[in-house]
């Protein structure tokens, strides 16, 4: 069945769900198609990485490789230089310029197809699979009820869930990473304790030092580990076999280890560098993942995948000097331990923090705690009324791991008897679970194109 006559309903107008969109539309090959995008908040494209108005936020990906088109490498490098004609391939750019980026592609596009996308704003709050008829009936929190015969869930990242330790009455006193007017708000002369080192933790820290060079801030996670640094103008490495040879070995983690290991020994002896073997994995670590026995990536979640972010996640040069800079002046502390008592005094929380390796307490105080520990993708412990309401119709389920949902290779969901739901499709973060290289750009603009051909011609 082609896509003629057809209303594709995209649930979310963040990233992935405006990708979906936009490819819709360049691949649409008959006429009749149209495509609903819902988003709940009003601004379309960005979603939560790209909605800021803070230069001081970067890309961690040079814009060569930020095209929002899989078949149009420099997309997104002639859009900067129609703004800047100073930045290039290599540059960092702003993620304020790359959601100004995406809402372009997006008007790019409708403008192309003039009246087939229609853009809402509600939050889908139910959907029933109408199986007599077929396709599916949204409900919306306002009361409209939408009809589809496909839809495309775009979920992205969920907020992090407070750590246990923290008592109900403090709950006030823990910041979203994403609510800037909160933290802007902030006692400029109280320190502020973040929990987490990732990506999500170094924004709100430069959010922090930017409005104040003075304020104390505490770093706060259980290994202590930041993400390393892009290189200035990398070498092109050489050529090598070494992720297929790692593929035909043994699939597990300590193999894989012990391999790459060796590698970046090799690799770093020949003058290469060892983000250049991690670089090589990337389009072969689905394969290598999907390899795993539940039980080997249930290891690497547990012992391994700290240290693998903070390798193949890495920072923009110019963010890792600067935050370089922040720990070396002191202003910025680097805490490596759980926390494990918080009560407050007065205005001010007191937080007593077991450090790593032994039962020694380092005692803080701050005026807040901003959680950035990471997205939760546990669907049981998710409110989205949509998720909620899913799961209790059976219609998704979550995968052994907690990293997403399970899908087929055209990306229908799976139902809890284990068969996929014909139309019923997700792109996003949770992804992971059958991906794991699933929430990058380079990624997911290509499971977007790959979910639209699908949509289009199946």
């Amino acid at each position: 069945m082609s896509a003629q006559g057809k209303t594709i309903v995209i649930v979310g107008g963040g990233y992935s769900g405006t990708l979906t969109a936009v490819n819709l539309l360049r691949s649409m090959a008959k006429p009749g198609l149209q495509v609903i995008l819902i988003e709940r908040d009003a601004l379309l494209a960005r979603g939560l990485a790209y909605r800021f108005g803070d230069d001081n936020l970067l890309l961690n990906v040079p814009a060569g490789n930020m095209s929002a088109l899989a078949d149009e490498a420099d997309h997104f490098v002639e859009f900067c230089q129609d703004v800047d004609p100073s930045l290039n391939a290599k540059s960092f750019i702003s993620r304020r310029l790359y959601g100004e980026y995406l809402e372009y592609t997006l008007a790019e596009a409708e403008s192309s197809y003039p009246g087939v996308l229609q853009k809402l704003q509600g939050e889908v709050i139910a959907l029933e699979q109408l199986t007599d008829v077929g396709g599916f009936e949204l409900a919306l929190a306002d009361g409209r009820k939408i009809f589809a015969d496909e839809v495309v869930l775009a979920f992205g990242h969920f907020a992090p869930e407070v750590p246990a330790v923290i008592a109900p009455e403090f709950h006030q006193d823990v910041l979203s990473p994403w609510d800037f007017a909160r933290i802007d708000a902030l006692d400029p002369e109280s320190p502020v304790a973040i929990l987490g080192m990732g990506h999500t933790a170094i924004d709100v820290l430069f959010r922090l030092s930017s409005c104040n060079s003075q304020r104390k801030v505490y770093l706060i996670s259980r290994r202590g580990l930041l993400p390393h640094g892009h290189r200035f103008n990398p070498q092109a490495p050489q050529r090598s076999n070494f992720a297929e040879t790692l593929l035909a070995g043994p699939a597990s983690i300590r193999a894989y280890v012990r391999a790459i290991r060796q590698e970046v020994k090799r690799r770093e002896a020949l003058g290469d560098n060892w983000r250049d073997v991690i670089n090589d994995l990337r389009q072969y670590t689905p394969d290598l993942w999907q390899a795993l026995p539940e039980k080997e990536k249930s290891r690497f979640l547990s012992r391994v995948v700290a240290f693998w972010d903070i390798h193949r996640h890495r920072l923009a040069p110019g963010a890792a000097r600067r935050l370089a800079n922040l720990l070396q002046s002191g202003q910025v502390e680097r805490i490596s331990g759980k926390l494990a008592t918080i009560h407050k005094n007065g205005a001010t929380l007191e937080i007593a923090i077991r450090q790593r390796g032994s039962e020694t307490i380092k005692n803080i105080s701050a005026s807040a705690i901003i959680n950035c520990s990471g997205p939760n993708y546990d669907l049981n412990r998710v409110s989205l009324p949509v998720v909620r309401h899913l799961l209790a119709a059976g219609l998704l389920q979550q995968d052994p791991q907690k990293l997403g949902l399970l899908t087929d290779d055209d990306y229908q969901l799976i139902d809890a008897r284990n068969s996929p739901v014909a139309g019923l499709r997700y792109i996003g973060p949770m992804l992971k679970a059958k991906y794991w290289e699933a929430i990058a750009v380079p990624e997911l603009r290509n499971h977007a194109r790959q979910l639209a051909l699908r949509i289009i011609h199946g």
